[in-house]
């Protein structure tokens, strides 16, 4: 589907600028050119992001959209800010409880990483089982949302015409 691929690059772009990001502020060796680059690869994320929840929403349901912006987006957003803490801070200036967040950035952006790739991983599993779109809702006792299984389903299940 052209959702993943297009979810998959804007991933792709937002890990790789964050960690060269991360990697300079590290380093303290971070200039104005490499802070707009990152400025600007945030600003195509979050460009696209309203439209990435709406069609998550409509291909894969309410619970993968949350999991997209609560999960995935969060993790990439507050390694983000630890790291542009720690520029405009100065590693001498930040706090003991912010110089340890500091520290595990790498940790928690292997977190991240991994977070989208499991997203990726559960929105091609939901497509190789056709479990995409509202209407593979309906009448799907798998599922778990019974606010979408009608009376005549049911009934015809218990008749034996539907399995």
């Amino acid at each position: 589907m052209k959702i993943i691929e297009s979810l998959a690059r804007a991933f792709d772009k937002r890990i790789v600028a964050t960690s060269e990001f991360i990697s300079l502020v590290d380093k303290s060796e971070l200039k104005e050119e490499d802070r707009q680059k990152f400025k600007e690869c945030v600003y195509e994320w979050m460009h696209e992001f309203s439209s990435f929840k709406a069609k998550i929403y409509h291909y894969f349901g309410r619970e993968k959209m949350l999991e997209f912006e609560n999960v995935v987006h969060f993790s990439l957003r507050e390694v983000s800010e630890i790291a542009s803490r720690t520029n405009r801070l100065g590693k001498d200036g930040l706090s003991l409880e912010h110089l340890k967040e500091h520290n595990e950035l790498p940790a928690r952006m292997d977190i991240a990483r991994y977070r989208a790739f499991r997203f990726l991983r559960d929105l091609n599993e939901m497509v190789g089982n056709e479990e995409v779109g509202r209407t593979s809702l309906y009448n799907n006792i798998e599922v778990g949302s019974l606010d979408l299984i009608s009376r005549t389903y049911l009934i015809q299940r218990l008749l034996g015409m539907k399995s």
